[in-house]
């Protein structure tokens, strides 16, 4: 399946900011990914064929830093297109194919005796498509449903509450990388609370990780919904995240310490166990930097969804997946970071706080094990 031509029907709804791009924006931008996705050669030709009666002024062309394998033209030919677009549609992230194999046969340039009627045939065709398929593309016939296609949109987020607070985000210039940045004092401040040591302070300094955790996936969602993902978006993402945890353990360990301690313990067990703790999560995340995602990827392509992609490699080489996919994926949901954290908010409701650095302490070691093991075999494959 090549796209070497398409044709965008452009009218004020070009301008129409949707979901943090304006429409004639994400409409490149989806072609320019399937164009990368799909190893096309030579840029993939787009013109833009403006609604004649628009002002000069009201034209304009994408310049998005993401676009690299497209050439704009606004010079309309006759040769047949393979797609024709109008900025009316919205489409979702990889739904280019979808719309190429919706089509039973290549769009061709509707003649017409004027260059007005010429827009009006060409902007019509795409009446003979669904006007929505859920997580492909959706029709907006005018302004006011625009807030209604973003409630849609949000649907296909990751996370129930921080896609609430990435449509919000949305509608503001808010890159991935200064959120993840804006976010991270909140483990800092909360890790001071958890020093103090004490019933509330645990609960309040829990409740603060576990929002940082929940507003941690904004970051990707706007990152996916603006088509800004990067690697070095996603290792300073994963920088604040292992960051955030040794935080967690050692203000943990130091609270403890320093709260009254009913199983008569000495007060640097619990110090000690967090540093012990926080120096395993260290050592960990070095094994997972450490795998060679190039060997065996497709062996979890059913578990991306439940996947960080530091993780791949360790879910894919330490035998995990063994025990079958939905297991798999039904135990890697169990143990990440938002469902930890609310299991630990409960632990210290009821007054088990210990139970906490306990609990991390085991499962670092266990999947430090995973991680040695996973390098190990990358290694000798």
């Amino acid at each position: 399946m090549t796209l070497r031509r398409v044709l965008i029907l452009a009218d004020e709804s070009a301008d129409w900011m949707v979901a943090g791009l304006r429409q004639l924006e994400r409409l490149a931008l989806s072609v320019d990914e399937f164009a990368v996705e799909n190893r096309e050669t030579a840029p993939v030709l787009v013109c833009i064929f403006w609604r004649p009666d628009l002002d000069q002024a009201q034209r304009w062309t994408p310049k998005h830093e993401r676009l690299t394998r497209v050439a704009f033209t606004t010079e309309l030919e006759g040769e047949p297109y393979d797609l024709v677009l109008n900025t009316r549609l919205f489409l979702y992230r990889k739904a280019v194919r979808q719309l190429l194999e919706a089509a039973s046969a290549p769009p061709e340039i509707v003649p017409a005796p004027g260059e007005m009627e010429s827009w009006e045939n060409n902007f019509r065709q795409l009446e003979s498509l669904p006007r929505l398929r859920p997580g492909a593309w959706e029709y907006i016939t005018d302004g006011n449903q625009i807030d209604e296609i973003e409630v849609f949109v949000s649907r296909y987020l990751n996370r129930p509450i921080s896609r609430v607070v990435t449509r919000l985000l949305l509608r503001f210039p808010t890159t991935p990388n200064a959120w993840t940045l804006f976010i991270f004092p909140i483990p800092v401040i909360a890790s001071l609370i958890l020093i103090q040591g004490g019933y509330w302070s645990f609960l309040w300094g829990l409740v603060l990780f576990q929002v940082f955790s929940v507003l941690d996936g904004c970051d990707g969602e706007l990152a996916r919904a603006k088509f800004l993902e990067s690697e070095r978006g996603r290792q300073l993402d994963d920088f604040f995240d292992v960051l955030s945890n040794i935080l967690l353990v050692v203000g943990l360990g130091i609270g403890l310490g320093r709260a009254t301690n009913p199983a008569g313990r000495s007060v640097w067990f619990y110090v000690v166990e967090g540093l012990v703790t926080a120096v395993l999560i260290g050592v960990n995340e070095f094994y997972l930097a450490m795998r060679n995602s190039g060997v065996g990827e497709r062996k979890a392509e059913s578990l991306d969804g439940a996947l960080y992609p530091r993780h791949r490699a360790l879910v894919e080489r330490s035998g995990i997946l063994l025990l079958g996919g939905k297991f798999a994926s039904w135990l890697i949901q169990l143990t990440k970071r938002d469902v930890a954290m609310l299991f630990f908010v409960f632990l210290v409701v009821i007054g088990h706080s210990e139970w906490i650095l306990h609990l991390l302490l085991a499962v670092t070691a266990i999947s430090l094990a995973l991680s040695w093991k996973a390098s190990t075999r990358g290694r000798t494959e």
